[in-house]
Order: C-alpha cells, then structure tokens, then sequence
C-alpha cells in the first residue's frame, strides 16, 4: 500500500516538472519571435545596401563637381576651349585645331582656376608665336548671368596685363552646343556668325581653318564693298591686320577691347 501511493506522488509530481517545462520552452519562443536572430545573409544584404547608397551618393557629387557650367574660348590662330565647372575650375580643354594642340599639348589645365589656365596658355612657348601686334586675342565667354559677370572681370584683368591686344566677347550659353555641332570654339563660331551678317555663301567648314585675324579681314572687306568680300586670298596686308575691328561684334553680343600694359597676369 506504500509503495502505491508513493509512486501516485511521484507520477504527480513529474506532471508539475514537466508542466513547469513546457510553460518555459513556450515563453522563450515568444520572446525569440519578438525579437529574431539577424542571419548572415541579412547582415550582407544591409551592407550592401549601405554601400550602393554610399557609392551613388559619391558618384553624384564627383557629377555635380565635374560637369560644365561655362565655357571659355582663346582664339588667335590656335583655337582653344576651357570648360569651367560651378567653382569656375577646368574640367575639359578641347584644342579646335593642329596650332591649338601644339599648345595644349604637355600643359596641365585640368582642376585650376580658369584665370591660372589663361596665363599657362598665353605664356607657352607654342602660344608666344602667335602674340603679335597683327592680331589680337580673342576671349569668347559663355556663362549664365549669375557667375557671367565675375568671369568677365577675370578675364578682363587677365587681358589687360597681357602686352599686346586683347578682346574678351561674351555670348548666350545657347551658341555653345550650336558652336561644337559646327566642330568650332566659341570665339569663331561668334566670328563666323558674324561674317555671314555679310556674306550668307561662307560655311563654317571655311571657317575651321581661319586664324580670327582672317576672319576679320573678310569682315573688313565686306564693309568697305557693301556686304560682298572681294574673294581675295584670306589674309590680306598687315596694314589691313591693324585697323580697328570694334564693328566687328555687334547686336546683342558683348565686346571689350584691351591694349595690354605689360606685365604678368593675375
């Protein structure tokens, strides 16, 4: 009788343990389904994730800083075309011609100032050549009106300590897609436009292998002959080379013409 209610007691007692167990196990898988163990596989998906935003996030500011906002054109026989970034930096330079190559060719223009890319260019050896008082420089700017104004007076200080003659033109940031789809700079896709005021007949093809000065003197000899060049060979005298050009830009497009005083530029 003994052992019968002891083994009653027993049989009781291992119903409460195991009850108490399974309460337990049951509590603890709640409290890991609020709160679930990251995997491997999720931990590598975050980063990754992470790591695309990262990355796209670098890769547009790298955009915003490098892509082009004016443009900037140096025109004398060699024709040349800085692109200048928000910060009025070189992010491109594109020579137009052989002589604009020979130019550009070794110098380092990319991430400077645009006022340090000039003096490098009109200080080179290939360029100093071409600096002579039958021909002027030809600055051609295209800017928005926000940062328009600022490039000029740098370009303007530049040209004015320069020593020889200078003009600095602005014009509508329009002329520059039209300007690269004729394959010219700036500065003579102005001075072409500017010579078909004259004569409709000439093709900006003509005008790829004219130095400015040359496009001047037909622009020149339309004036005197009434709209009509006199289909001499391009060049004319030197004498020609030196009269004043101050009709050459007109309407709506912004002209300065500067004499240099010597000295470096800025």
């Amino acid at each position: 009788m003994a052992n019968k209610v002891k083994d009653a007691l027993d049989h009781i007692q291992a119903d409460v343990e195991q009850k108490e167990s399974t309460k337990q196990f049951l509590s603890e898988s709640r409290r890991k389904g609020r709160h679930p163990v990251r995997r491997p596989a999720v931990r590598w998906a975050l980063a990754v994730v992470c790591l695309f935003f990262f990355l796209s996030m670098e890769a547009g500011g790298y955009f915003w800083i490098q892509m082009p906002v004016s443009y900037l054109s140096i025109d004398v026989n060699p024709s040349i075309e800085l692109a200048l970034n928000r910060f009025n930096k070189v992010v491109s330079v594109t020579a137009y011609n052989e002589e604009g190559e020979a130019v550009v060719n070794g110098l380092s223009l990319k991430g400077k100032g645009y006022t340090e890319a000039i003096g490098l260019v009109m200080e080179s050896d290939a360029m100093r050549v071409y600096l002579t008082d039958q021909q002027d420089v030809v600055f051609t700017l295209a800017a928005d009106y926000s940062r328009g104004r600022e490039l000029e007076e740098g370009v303007e200080r530049c040209s004015g300590h320069m020593g020889h003659g200078c003009r600095h033109v602005s014009v509508d940031m329009a002329v520059v897609s039209e300007a690269h789809a004729h394959g010219l700079s700036l500065g003579k896709y102005n001075a072409y436009l500017q010579l078909r005021q004259y004569d409709d007949g000439v093709t900006a093809e003509e005008c790829q292998d004219m130095s400015i000065a040359e496009i001047d003197q037909l622009i020149r000899e339309c004036e005197k002959n009434g709209g009509h060049h006199s289909g001499t060979e391009h060049g004319g005298s030197d004498e020609a080379e030196k009269e004043d050009t101050s009709s050459f830009y007109q309407g709506n497009h912004h002209q300065r013409r500067h004499h240099g005083h010597g000295g470096n530029h800025e």
